[in-house]
C-alpha cells in the first residue's frame, strides 16, 4: 500500500514538474523571424544572447531558467538566443553583441540600448525585470510639493503635467518612466488645466527641457532618452564596465562626495566646449573621489587635491591643471584635444599607465566573441 501510495506521488510530481515547465519556461526560438512573432505584442521581452561554447552563457542559463515562473508570460517573455547558429549571427552583430552572454530588453517593442550588468542570480535578475515594468511614478497634488521637487539640484527630474490621470498621454508617460527610471526621478502632477500635457526635465546645470515632439511612445522615448541621461553622468564602480566597453577615452571630474557645484561647473564647459566629441570621441564623466581613492592614490594624488579633472584614453591618463582653469575659455578643449593627440603619438610618461583599462569587461565574467569564433576553428 505505501510503495502504490509513493509510486502515485511520484507520477503526480513527475506530471506537475512536465507541466509547469512546458508553461513556464525560456522560448528558444529558431531563427529571426520566429523571435519577432514570439516578442510582438509583450509587455518585455529579455533577451539572453550566448554561445553553445561559452561556460558563462551555459551557466547563465540555469538561472534564467527559473525566471520565467515568477511572471505572467502574456506580458513578459524570456529568450535564450544562440549567436554562433548561423540563424542569428547577423541579429546578434547588428545588436552590437561582443561577449557573452549579454542580456538585453526590449521594452514596449523598444529595444533598449543599456544591457543588464548586475549580479547573475534569480532574486537580482527578477528584481531588475520587476522594477522595469512597475514603472510607479509619485504623483504630486499640490503645488508645494511641486516647487520642492524642482528646488531639487541633487536629481534630475522629469516632470508631467496632466489634466488626468486616466489620459493616454499620462499612461504612455507612465510606460516610459520604466525604461529611464536609474536616470531619472519620475513625478506627475495633475492639474484640469486646458494647456495640458506638459512633459519637462529639471536639470540643476542646463536648466528645463521642454517636450515639443509627437505624443506617441516612440516620440516620449526618444526624447527622454536624449535628454533624461545627464550630459555628464556620475561613474560607478557598478557601472563602469558600460563606459570603458565604449573604448573612448574618459574625460573623468573627480570631486568630493557632497560636491555638487564643481559637477555643475564642470558640466556647464563640457557642453559649451567639447559637446560636439562626446558622441565619438570622449565620454564625460564625474566619480566620487572618496569612492575612487585607490585611482588618484595611483596617480599619487589624495582627496585634498579634488576637485580634479583627468583623462584617461586606456594607454595614459593626464592631470588638468588647477580646476577653476576651466572656466576660462577653451582651456577644456584644448586639455582634451591635446591629450589624445599625444596619447596616439606615444607622447606621454610610459610610467603613468592608463588606471581604468583594468575594470573593462573581465573573462572571469565573459567569452569574448573572438575568443569563440577561434574555437569554433579549432
Amino acid at each position: 500500500m505505501i510503495f502504490f501510495v509513493l509510486a502515485s506521488l511520484s507520477i503526480l510530481h513527475q506530471t506537475f514538474s512536465f507541466y509547469f515547465h512546458q508553461h513556464h519556461r525560456v522560448a528558444k526560438p529558431t531563427d529571426v523571424a520566429e523571435l519577432r512573432k514570439t516578442i510582438k505584442g509583450k509587455e518585455l521581452a529579455v533577451l539572453v544572447f550566448g554561445a553553445k561554447r561559452c561556460r558563462h552563457s551555459n551557466h547563465l542559463e540555469h538561472i534564467v531558467n527559473e525566471l520565467p515562473q515568477y511572471f505572467d508570460k502574456s506580458k513578459v517573455i524570456i529568450l535564450s538566443l544562440d549567436c554562433r547558429s548561423a540563424n542569428f549571427t547577423k541579429y546578434c552583430k547588428d545588436n552590437n553583441i561582443n561577449k557573452f552572454p549579454t542580456m538585453k530588453m526590449v521594452y514596449l517593442g523598444i529595444h533598449m540600448k543599456t544591457e543588464y550588468r548586475g549580479q547573475r542570480t534569480v532574486a537580482a535578475i527578477r528584481n531588475y525585470i520587476e522594477k522595469l515594468i512597475d514603472n510607479e511614478i509619485q504623483i504630486l497634488d499640490d503645488i508645494d510639493k511641486l516647487v520642492e521637487v524642482r528646488a531639487d539640484n541633487n536629481h534630475r527630474c522629469v516632470i508631467g503635467f496632466f489634466s488626468s490621470t486616466k489620459s493616454d498621454i499620462f499612461h504612455t508617460f507612465k510606460k516610459v518612466s520604466g525604461i529611464f527610471h536609474e536616470q531619472c526621478y519620475f513625478y506627475a502632477f495633475i492639474n484640469d488645466v486646458q494647456q495640458l500635457p506638459v512633459i519637462a526635465i529639471r536639470d540643476s546645470a542646463l536648466g528645463d527641457e521642454i517636450f515639443t515632439g509627437k505624443q506617441d511612445i516612440n516620440s516620449i522615448y526618444q526624447w527622454i532618452r536624449n535628454n533624461c541621461r545627464p550630459l555628464v553622468p556620475e561613474m560607478t564602480f557598478n557601472n563602469a564596465e558600460e563606459y570603458i566597453e565604449q573604448k573612448k577615452p574618459l574625460l573623468i571630474l573627480y570631486r568630493n562626495t557632497s560636491d555638487l557645484n564643481s559637477v555643475n561647473q564642470f558640466t556647464k564647459v563640457v557642453n559649451s566646449e567639447v559637446k560636439d566629441l562626446l558622441a565619438s570621441t570622449i565620454t564625460a564623466l564625474h566619480v566620487d573621489g572618496a569612492a575612487f581613492r585607490n585611482a588618484l592614490r595611483f596617480s599619487n594624488l589624495t582627496i585634498e587635491d579634488l576637485p580634479l579633472i583627468q583623462i584617461d584614453t586606456f594607454q595614459t591618463y593626464f592631470t588638468f591643471g588647477n580646476f577653476t582653469n576651466i572656466l576660462n575659455s577653451g582651456n577644456l578643449r584644448t586639455f582634451v584635444q591635446n591629450s589624445i593627440e599625444n596619447s596616439k603619438s606615444g607622447t606621454f610618461e610610459t610610467s603613468k599607465k592608463s588606471i581604468f583599462s583594468r575594470l573593462k569587461p573581465s573573462s572571469n565574467r565573459y567569452s569574448f566573441v573572438e575568443d569563440v569564433s577561434r574555437k569554433d576553428e579549432l
